[in-house]
């Protein structure tokens, strides 16, 4: 059975910019391969089992995919019966290569569809504040390889036309040869005084806007240390950025917060961060594996110890997950709660339970096993027969209670979490900008498990001790006061500590702490 690819463009980073048609390809996918451009919190659509192929082409990358080995995937992959998702920046066919893979595609006859993206060209230019197109200014655009037309023999650019076009230009992949690319329009006829900009990583909160004139910006980019990824805008519409520059006026602009968060439970927080103007980095530090027999209980196992009970009580969304399975698969259904007191630590705990159709009838307002424990003694529900639902790793705190007040405890493991692998490009990428990264302001934690994790992490990549410096350097934020209890149990300082396990509450924590009035993002007219 042969099965289908997918050429999906991610957009230009910003996790809200996927379209709707990506994010449905990314959930239905059973491989993905993505480009290095595509932002990794993408990846957060696809199901646990899909198999992540991330390409590391790029600056200071490490191991990567040529062309020749992403064709050689999608091709073993298809063959296999397999939906491929193939997930490139911007849009797959703007300069993304996407027209030679869906040729590829139909020579070898695997069904392929395109899903559009948000091109980076028109984009990253808006946020900076640079429409490409203005009905005072100009009516058309003209979008240029800023570095394959110049390379490639039987690609050259017409200079000339592009130098008297009346229309904007955009250079995409603009810095490597931007000097000798400025140079050529002003040799084929355009005003060195027209005004440019080059923006770097666009849509990002670490996007840098640098404005000058054709003949001006090469030396204004090699001053302010302008990296690729980059573009380049050329014509009278960069003079309206003084007039509609928004983006770096967020709160968060500037700002790279990195979010340490179990596999798939951060896209919710990382969308509102980016709304707030942050560069979101997100490291998965746990993977929740469901425990079967004989490690983990049987459907039938789950049923007879929910009828031994009086109350349920649920830790986390694994856990409301794992109870709905159990009972699907023992052919039985919520009613067997019947009037079972049903606990959920946490209001995500509880979000997830009302998802599987369990109720909760107590959602302690502090979100841990003491707050819990509190609840239920105000209510006098301690003394009842309660099973606890939970992972592998946990404190005994609502044992040692619920003993204490006569009541009776069982304790069902559910599930394990394990340390998922990270790319090696990510986490360099949290190194300053003088060894090879982007650098990062804040560290986001939801659980000392995660941030345990997120040191193993680091050290796995980085060695201990720049781990460990990083982690220390860095200025730490903590859900909750169990987990800033457990990272000063590390050594490490916590800056601030989330009293609510909310989105909303992390971003209102960050924006805080973090957050600033009014942010430049330009270097100076040159």
């Amino acid at each position: 059975m042969t099965g289908f690819v997918s050429l999906v463009g991610a957009g230009p980073w910003d996790p809200g910019l996927l379209t709707l048609a990506g994010r449905d390809r990314l959930a239905r996918a059973d491989v993905v391969v993505a480009d290095y451009l595509a932002n990794p919190a993408l990846l957060a659509h696809c199901r646990p089992d899909a198999e992540i192929f991330q390409r590391t082409a790029g600056p200071r990358s490490g191991t990567r995919l040529t062309q020749s080995e992403i064709h050689a995937l999608l091709l073993e992959h298809a063959r296999k019966g397999r939906h491929v998702v193939r997930l490139k920046g911007g849009d797959p066919v703007l300069f993304g290569r996407g027209g030679e893979e869906a040729a590829f595609l139909r020579e070898h006859r695997i069904p392929f569809e395109i899903v559009p993206g948000v091109p980076s060209a028109i984009a990253a230019a808006a946020t900076a504040g640079i429409p490409v197109t203005h009905r005072d200014v100009t009516p058309a655009v003209t979008i240029v390889s800023g570095y394959e037309a110049f390379e490639k023999l039987g690609s050259p650019v017409a200079w000339r036309h592009l130098a008297h076009a009346a229309g904007t230009l955009v250079f995409l992949m603009g810095i490597r040869n931007l000097r000798t690319n400025m140079e050529r329009l002003v040799a084929s006829g355009r005003d060195p005084a027209t005004p440019a900009a080059a923006v770097r990583w666009g849509t990002r909160g670490i996007q840098r806007t640098v404005v000058a004139t054709v003949g001006t910006l090469a030396d204004a980019v090699e001053r302010a240390g302008l990296r690729a990824p980059a573009l380049v805008v050329v014509g009278d519409v960069v003079r309206l950025r003084e007039h509609v520059a928004f983006f770096e006026r967020r709160p968060l602009f500037g700002r790279r917060i990195l979010v340490a968060r179990a596999e798939g439970r951060a896209v919710g927080l990382v969308e509102r961060l980016a709304r707030l103007g942050a560069d979101v980095v997100v490291v998965p530090c746990l993977r929740l594996v469901p425990l079967a027999p004989p490690q983990g209980p049987s459907p039938t196992e789950v049923v007879a110890r929910i009828e031994a009970a009086e109350g349920i009580v649920v830790s986390s969304p694994e856990g409301a997950r794992r109870i709905h399975a159990a009972l699907v698969e023992a052919g039985r259904d919520v009613r067997l709660l019947g009037d079972r007191i049903v606990a959920a630590i946490g209001t995500g705990t509880a979000e997830a339970c009302l998802r599987m159709g369990l109720r909760p009838d107590v959602t302690p307002d502090r979100a841990h096993s003491e707050g819990l424990v509190a609840t239920l003694a105000d209510r006098g529900l301690l003394g009842r027969r309660w099973l606890h639902v939970r992972g592998s790793e946990g404190r005994d705190v609502l044992r040692a209670a619920i003993t204490e007040a006569g009541g009776s405890y069982d304790l069902l493991v559910a599930y394990r979490s394990v340390r998922p692998p990270v790319s090696p490009t990510l986490v360099r990428s949290l190194l300053p900008p003088e060894q090879g990264g982007e650098g990062i302001d804040a560290i986001f934690v939801s659980s000392g498990r995660t941030l345990r994790n997120l040191e193993r992490t680091l050290a796995e990549h980085l060695g201990d001790e720049a781990a460990r410096r990083l982690l220390e350097t860095t200025l730490l934020f903590a859900l909750g006061p169990v987990t800033a209890d457990a990272a000063r149990a590390m050594g490490l300082r916590v800056e601030a500590v989330a009293s609510r396990p909310t989105d909303d509450d992390a971003c209102e924590l960050l924006a805080r702490h973090l957050g600033t009035t009014d942010q430049g993002g330009e270097t100076s007219m040159a």
